[in-house]
């Protein structure tokens, strides 16, 4: 993979993991969940892809790209099992 493609994977990444916090916190605040509560699994979740997204530009290999991309395809599936 070229530099350029890493970069624009890292992009697409980048966006990925804001429209999953943003459905997130959507879903918390439409359905009164704290912010504070750091067990509820929908502040877990976020956390998770927070932490992810914020890994992204740091990633160095494609096995890195992948494993966010992961997580991020849990968090979706997550928020479409509660979503349901």
């Amino acid at each position: 993979m070229s530099n350029y493609e890493f970069s624009l994977r890292q992009e697409v990444l980048l966006e990925k993991g804001a429209d999953i916090l943003g459905s997130l916190f959507h879903f918390a605040r439409n359905n009164h969940i704290s912010p504070s509560d750091k067990k509820d699994p929908v502040n877990v979740v976020y956390g998770l892809v927070w932490n992810a997204k914020s890994s992204i530009l740091g990633a160095d290999t494609e096995a890195e790209l992948d494993q966010i991309e992961t997580q991020f395809d849990f968090a979706r599936k997550f928020y479409a099992g509660i979503e349901a």
